[in-house]
């Protein structure tokens, strides 16, 4: 895998193999979603894999927290894995034909997976998940998260 730490977070890389795209969206936007949703279709003819981590840490004491404050986390934490699970699957019921770039194979049948990482430090994590993702699969991850 290539050395991550010392590239631009959005920049892409490959994690045993697979190229990984790191897009930067403002999770708690619908319309930063869709567009993303849509660049994806453009550009791969497909969503297979969704990855929503987003969070917020608010002021360190509820006496120091305003209603903004809680405003935002809120946004922050519970609007990005709505709109996940909202747009998400009707992109992964579109099927494709091969397309002319490495990996490329035909998607004759609807499917996909979204990954939901919950965490108020979940702005400060969500990009380090994303390769132990790809080499170990989101089935293990989730399974020792619930252990």
């Amino acid at each position: 895998m290539a050395d991550i730490a010392s590239k631009s977070p959005f920049s892409p890389y490959r994690a045993d193999g697979k190229l990984v795209i790191p897009y930067p969206l403002s999770p708690s936007a619908e319309d930063s979603t869709l567009s993303l949703i849509d660049d994806i279709l453009n550009a791969w003819g497909r969503l297979d894999v969704w990855v929503c981590s987003s969070g917020l840490l608010g002021p360190a004491s509820i006496t120091e927290t305003t209603p903004s404050d809680l405003q935002k986390c809120w946004e922050a934490n519970a609007l990005g894995p709505f709109f996940a699970l909202k747009y998400a699957p009707p992109a992964m019921g579109k099927l494709c034909e091969k397309r002319n770039y490495t990996n490329s194979e035909v998607k004759d049948q609807g499917y996909g997976s979204i990954i939901i990482v919950g965490s108020v430090a979940g702005g400060y994590g969500g990009m380090s998940i994303l390769p132990r993702l790809m080499r170990s699969g989101w089935r293990e991850i989730r399974e020792e998260e619930v252990d």
